[in-house]
C-alpha cells in the first residue's frame, strides 16, 4: 500500500511537470525566457531613448559619438538605423558652423604648414604648438569632422568613414549606404574641377550606386543615393572641366577612358540601365574610331542630359 502511494505521488508529480511544460509552450516561451526577452527589450528603450537628446544640438556630437560607440550594440536594428540616420543629420546640419570656424585667413595659413593628406583632426592638432589651433582641430575631430582641401583651401567634411563601425547594428539598406558615403569620404572622385580616381571607379561607383536606388528603392537615403548617381553618370559621359572624356583639341576620347570603359564592361556584362547606356555609348563610338561627332553628341544629349 505504502509503495502503491509513493508511486501514485510520483506519477502526479510527473503529470504535474508535463503540464507546466505544455503551458509554457503554448504561451510561446517559457516563462524565463519572455522575462529575458522583455527586460531585453527595456533594456533595448532606454538606450535608444536616452541617445535621442544628445542627437538634438550638433554641439553635443562628441557625447553623441561616444554613446553610440559604446552603446549601439545593445538597441534594435531598427532603433540602431534611426540614431544612425539622427547622427549624419546632426552632422550635416551643424557643418556650416564648423566651415564658419576654419575660414578665416590666420587658420587657413596655420592650416597650410601642417596639412597632410589623409592625416586625421586628433593627428593634425598634434602636429602644431598653436593653442587656438590645436583645440579648434580637437574639437572638430571629436564631433565626428575631417579636413580635406580644394584649390588652396581647407575645410571640414563629414567623416563617413568612423560611420563604419556602425554597418554591423543597422538594417540592410544602411549598411549598404554607408559603404557609399564612406567610400566617397575615403577618396573623393574630384578636386579642384577634375577627377582625382579613375575612369573605371568612376564607372564601378556609379553602377554600385544605381544598385542600391534599385535594390532599396523606399529608403530613407535613396534621394541622396541619387544625387549622387546623377553626379557619376554625369561625370562617366563627359568627364569634368579638368579632365574631360574628350580632349578639347582634336575631340579623341581618352585613351584611358576607352580602356577602362571596355574592361569595366567585359567585367560586369549584367543588365542595368547605366550599363546599357554605356554599353550603347561605346558600340557607337567603336563605329566612328572614338571620336566626338553629332550621332555621339546626340546620344549623350538623349540618354545623358546635362541639367
Amino acid at each position: 500500500m505504502k509503495k502503491h502511494n509513493i508511486l501514485l505521488t510520483a506519477l502526479a508529480f510527473i503529470i504535474g511537470l508535463h503540464g507546466a511544460a505544455l503551458s509554457a509552450y503554448a504561451s510561446g516561451a517559457p516563462a524565463a525566457a519572455s522575462s529575458t526577452a522583455a527586460a531585453g527589450s527595456s533594456h533595448a528603450q532606454a538606450v535608444y531613448q536616452a541617445a535621442l537628446p544628445l542627437l538634438a544640438d550638433s554641439a553635443k556630437l562628441p557625447q553623441a559619438i561616444k554613446y553610440l560607440n559604446s552603446s549601439i550594440y545593445a538597441v534594435t536594428p531598427y532603433q540602431a538605423t534611426v540614431l544612425v540616420l539622427k547622427l549624419e543629420n546632426v552632422h550635416k546640419a551643424g557643418l556650416k558652423v564648423w566651415e564658419s570656424r576654419f575660414t578665416s585667413s590666420a587658420v587657413q595659413r596655420r592650416l597650410s604648414t601642417i596639412y597632410t593628406t589623409g592625416a586625421s583632426m586628433a593627428k593634425l592638432a598634434e602636429s602644431t604648438n598653436d593653442s587656438t589651433l590645436r583645440a579648434l582641430l580637437k574639437s572638430a575631430g571629436e564631433s565626428g569632422y575631417k579636413l580635406e582641401t580644394a584649390e588652396g583651401t581647407y575645410f571640414p567634411v563629414i567623416d563617413y568613414a568612423a560611420y563604419r563601425k556602425y554597418k554591423l547594428y543597422v538594417t540592410s539598406d544602411i549598411r549598404e549606404y554607408i559603404t557609399i558615403m564612406a567610400t566617397e569620404s575615403d577618396l573623393p572622385s574630384s578636386k579642384d574641377n577634375g577627377l582625382v580616381i579613375g575612369w573605371s571607379e568612376v564607372a564601378g561607383r556609379a553602377l554600385s550606386q544605381e544598385q542600391f536606388i534599385r535594390s532599396h528603392p523606399k529608403s530613407n537615403r535613396t534621394g541622396a543615393v541619387k544625387q549622387l548617381y546623377a553626379m557619376y553618370e554625369t561625370d562617366t559621359f563627359y568627364g569634368q572641366n579638368n579632365t574631360p572624356l574628350f580632349h578639347y583639341d582634336n575631340q579623341e576620347m581618352d585613351l584611358e577612358a576607352q580602356k577602362a570603359y571596355s574592361s569595366f564592361l567585359a567585367r560586369n556584362p549584367g543588365s542595368s540601365p547605366f550599363l546599357e547606356k554605356l554599353q550603347g555609348f561605346m558600340k557607337l563610338l567603336k563605329e566612328n574610331g572614338y571620336k566626338l561627332d553629332d550621332a555621339v553628341e546626340d546620344y549623350r544629349k538623349a540618354e545623358v542630359p546635362l541639367s
